[in-house]
């Protein structure tokens, strides 16, 4: 079993990121790569040693996000594979992070990935959807990306668990009319997290997850083999998905933790939110957030959290990455 159903309420963080996009491999802006910088090496040290003092093991990491930076692509912009910075960038992160005694899940894609491309000082940002969604591309994302990743970092005991997008429903078509030109079918979408989900139980020893946006959209996510189930909440959300509603009224087949939650900005406070979650049924939650600085963050409200302790997971034999 991947992730543990018995254990008791656990209590996380979403990093999520030094710099949305820049942490894991290079492009024009930081040519020389991410995390393995001396000097953001450094800040990240800092940062997981603060986290760990805090009791707080499990953090919550974006890897790809929008695609702006670890791709190498042909003249043409044809994805080649990820660059050499990645592997570097992530060896360093695994360090730091065995260094600090913490544990990560890794979200491979943002949603971001797959809204309309921009081109900033010579970087492309989104603009990726046809790569994970075209029958005939996606099989190419899986072996040149998804599964180098997967196969070199597949039993990391760092490692908790790979969620292969974040929040995809801000991108799948139903929540808007009309659609826009980039929003998603729903079966393409299921069928790209299903492909990604295979390859995650192939390749690691580690749990597949999706951070969904809110409990109203489980069923997106539902039936494609993940090991747990995984929700945010926010206060906008309060009346359509409440907070407080049973976990057991959800119909769901594998445990829910929250992904993420505000530590700032919500009429309620995190130690408020946390005893809901837990008597709702919840398996654990992640605050959101230590270092994105927005205004859901509040990163001295962390020191006021619970200590909380990662899901141990199940250690299988390695897969064959041969």
């Amino acid at each position: 079993m991947r992730w543990p159903a018995d254990e008791d309420f656990w209590i996380g963080v979403n990093l999520p990121w030094l710099r949305y996009g820049g942490d894991f491999g290079a492009n024009r802006w930081q040519p020389a790569g991410g995390v393995a910088r001396p000097e953001r090496r450094a800040v990240l040290r800092d940062a997981l040693a603060r986290l760990a003092d805090r009791g707080l093991a499990t953090i919550r990491w974006f890897m790809l996000t929008d695609g702006r930076a670890g791709l190498d692509q042909s003249p043409s912009g044809d994805v080649i594979g990820l660059d050499a910075h990645v592997t570097r960038d992530a060896d360093a992160a695994l360090e730091e992070l065995d260094r600090a005694g913490l544990k990560a899940i890794f979200v491979l894609f943002d949603f971001h990935w797959f809204r309309r491309a921009r081109v900033i000082d010579g970087v492309r940002t989104g603009g990726r959807g046809p790569l994970a969604l075209d029958p005939a591309l996606r099989p190419r994302l899986i072996e040149r990306v998804v599964d180098p990743l997967l196969a070199r970092y597949g039993a990391h005991g760092s490692i908790l668990a790979w969620d292969v997008v974040n929040e995809p429903e801000w991108v799948t078509r139903g929540r808007r009319l009309p659609p826009r030109p980039w929003d998603v079918p729903p079966p393409a979408m299921r069928a790209f997290i299903r492909s990604v989900v295979d390859v995650i139980h192939e390749r690691t020893t580690h749990a597949a997850t999706v951070g969904s946006a809110s409990t109203r959209t489980l069923p997106l996510v539902q039936g494609l083999g993940l090991d747990v189930y995984q929700t945010h909440w926010y206060d906008r959300l309060a009346k359509r998905a409440p907070l407080d509603r049973p976990v057991s009224v959800l119909g769901l087949d594998r445990p829910l933790i929250l992904g993420e939650f505000p530590t700032r900005g919500s009429r309620w406070a995190p130690g408020e939110i946390l005893e809901t979650a837990r008597r709702a049924g919840y398996a654990g939650a992640m605050a959101w957030s230590a270092m994105a600085g927005d205004e859901a963050s509040d990163p001295d409200a962390l020191s006021l959290l619970p200590a909380g302790r990662p899901v141990p997971v199940a250690n299988p034999a390695p897969p064959d990455v041969d």
